[in-house]
């Protein structure tokens, strides 16, 4: 084998040093790449902000101008809307005038607050049961026009005229309270002349089962011999049991126990509770001495001003004895009014004053009757009850649409937490088209019967149609609150409520397009930032029915991305995620969904005749209009 001949250091040297130099030049090499890739990058990202700028500046000029345009169309919607409203309140002030009705014009606080002042002035220490409760059904009249100034607050989104009339409600409504004390304290001081049984107990109730207001009162005249007492007010349907611990815990006092039912709450608002199917208050009251007859003269104490009714507390806890320490449970049953949708276990409260808050505290067995309607329970204490839910118990929306199905009439489908809700819209206002539910009849149709041709309800009942507000009003009072606020989005997680402007940017935009175009809701608003909503929509001109869920027609739709002052047409589809936000091709933001159109980088044949049907005129505007409210005092965006 040949020998392989060793390399002189020297020549290892040199081989070393080479090796070095050449990773030298290596390391110099990829050092100046770094640089110019740095370069490059640095470059390229001074570019984008330049660009960003740029068309930042440039969407700036566009949408200051472009607001030049939209104020005056929105200008000229309003004016619209105002002349054609006018016309619709002096026909609503010619027939109340016509009407001759002496209530206060609730439109004036210096009226309600005279009526307020005139019936407390008037207010007889000798008032009789009957007369207050004629009086308190005269304040619900004045509360329901209260009702309707609220309800058209609610449409123009003013929340401090809203306010305003819920103070004079609640104002109004504790005055009757007032009223009903003072016919319970001139019954109970004269309570004597009352016909009593042979054990002594007094039996009264005043109005009927299906009455919005009605009294029970029972009796005992004399402070001892009480025993487990049931007391059955058939006439108003409300029922007592009464343990010996009654007696017990109110020694000296001879009682009486006042049940008053009302359909409307009028203890306090809870912020995240809601009462429903009415407020029934159990007192314990205290009977006050019997009057004495002395040579002729009839003698009776009268109570001290301000100490005309007294209420026992139970339980008593300022008695302390072993016979008293333990308040025994009293069961409580009333009916509830056919139109409150009840769960099959329902939770019923009683109001804690000193929180302002409903607390099931002491409150167990209760049980539901479906078919008699009656709600049954027993309670360690005794308050205001009434049955309750959480507010935000029909949130979140799973999905919404809205489509076109008549000439200026649209149906609007909401799948919400516990039913599907569906609503016919149209220039005339909003009326519920399902569930057919009994409790929900009386909300679908009006009263009576008569034929009503293709549109008929039940025994030929015509739809009932109100303003969007005051159908959602009549809703929540059926146990179906579709008018939340923002605050409920508190006891919903990850759910935050859309900006302001953004969603009056949404709903004044998407009601111009209602009449021939569907909308549906996207599962990836939820994500979005408070900021940024987004819908999607699907030209109907033929009004056909489509499915905005089915996957297969995903393409068919455009989701819009609305901002607080424009909004674009963006390349989101359902099926992918995350949100594709990036603007459609050739596509810019835009003051208002109509320049989005009207921009359009590839507009089509009929272009013009497009545009022409998009604009807001005297025919149209309270069709577009009545579209907006129920959008907007739904929180489509928000809740979904």
């Amino acid at each position: 084998m040949p020998k392989t001949k060793k390399k002189s250091k020297k020549q290892l040297e040199d081989e070393l040093q080479k090796a070095a130099e050449e990773q030298k030049r290596h390391e110099e090499k990829e050092r100046l790449f770094k640089l110019e890739e740095d370069a490059l990058a640095a470059n390229r990202e001074r570019l984008e902000i330049e660009l960003e700028g740029k068309n930042r500046v440039l969407e700036a000029e566009r949408l200051e101008e472009e607001q030049e345009l939209v104020v005056r169309m929105k200008g000229e919607r309003k004016r619209c809307l105002d002349y054609e409203q006018s016309k619709l309140q002096e026909k609503i002030e010619w027939q109340k005038f016509v009407s001759c009705t002496s209530r206060p014009n609730v439109m004036f606080e210096n009226e309600i607050t005279t009526y307020v002042s005139m019936v407390r002035e008037e207010r007889s220490d000798r008032e009789s049961m009957e007369t207050a409760i004629e009086k308190c059904k005269a304040g619900e009249e004045v509360v329901g026009d209260l009702l309707e100034l609220y309800c058209k607050a609610c449409e123009e989104g003013n929340v401090t005229r809203q306010d305003w009339c819920m103070h004079y409600i609640g104002e109004i409504r504790a005055l009757e309270v007032e009223l009903i004390d003072a016919a319970t304290a001139h019954l109970l001081l004269y309570i004597e002349k009352q016909e009593a049984n042979a054990h002594l107990q007094v039996y009264l109730q005043w109005g009927n089962a299906n009455d919005e207001m009605k009294v029970g009162f029972w009796g005992h005249l004399q402070s001892k011999g009480f025993r487990a007492k049931s007391i059955e007010h058939s006439k108003i349907q409300i029922g007592l049991d009464l343990p010996k611990a009654i007696q017990l815990q109110s020694i000296g006092h001879c009682i009486g126990v006042r049940s008053l039912y009302t359909t409307f709450d009028s203890a306090g608002k809870d912020p995240v509770q809601m009462s429903i199917g009415g407020m029934i208050r159990v007192d314990l009251l205290s009977i006050p001495p019997f009057s004495k007859k002395v040579k002729g003269w009839t003698i009776r104490q009268v109570p001290a001003p301000g100490k005309e009714l007294m209420k026992l507390p139970y339980p008593n806890t300022e008695h302390t004895t072993a016979s008293t320490a333990i308040a025994a449970p009293c069961k409580i049953d009333y009916k509830v009014p056919s139109h409150v949708l009840v769960s099959k276990s329902p939770v019923v409260s009683w109001w804690d004053a000193s929180v302002e808050r409903w607390s099931t505290e002491g409150i167990n067995e209760i049980t539901w009757e479906q078919e008699t309607r009656k709600i049954s329970f027993f309670t360690a204490r005794l308050a205001s009850f009434s049955i309750t839910q959480e507010r935000h118990i029909d949130l979140p929306y799973k999905h919404w649409n809205m489509r076109p199905c008549d000439d200026m009439v649209v149906e609007l489908t909401v799948q919400a937490a516990r039913y599907e809700l569906r609503f016919m819209i149209s220039e005339d206002g909003l009326r519920l088209k399902g569930p057919q539910l009994p409790e929900l009849l009386d909300v679908m149709f009006e009263p009576g019967s008569g034929e009503a041709g293709g549109l008929s309800g039940p025994s030929g009942r015509r739809p009932r149609i109100r303003s969007p507000a005051t159908l959602l009003n009549e809703l929540r009072d059926c146990g179906l609150n579709l008018m939340p606020k923002n605050s409920d989005a508190d006891q919903l997680e990850g759910y935050t409520p859309k900006h302001p402007e953004t969603q009056a940017r949404a709903y004044s935009d998407l009601s111009e397009i209602a009449a021939f175009y569907d909308i549906a809701s996207s599962r990836h608003n939820k994500d979005l930032p408070a900021e940024r909503a987004l819908v999607r929509i699907r030209e109907n001109e033929l009004r056909e029915v489509f499915n905005p869920l089915d996957s297969d027609g995903d393409a068919d739709y455009q989701a819009i991305m609305f901002f607080p002052k424009k909004c674009c047409q963006v390349q989101s589809l359902e099926g992918v995620s995350p949100c594709r936000e990036a603007m459609a091709p050739g596509h810019f933001t835009h003051a208002s969904l109509y320049l989005c159109f009207d921009k359009d980088p590839a507009p089509g044949p009929n272009h013009a005749e497009r545009l022409q049907r998009l604009e807001v005129t005297t025919s149209t505007v309270r069709f577009v209009e009545a579209v907006r409210q129920t959008m907007q005092l739904m929180h489509l965006l928000s809740f979904v």
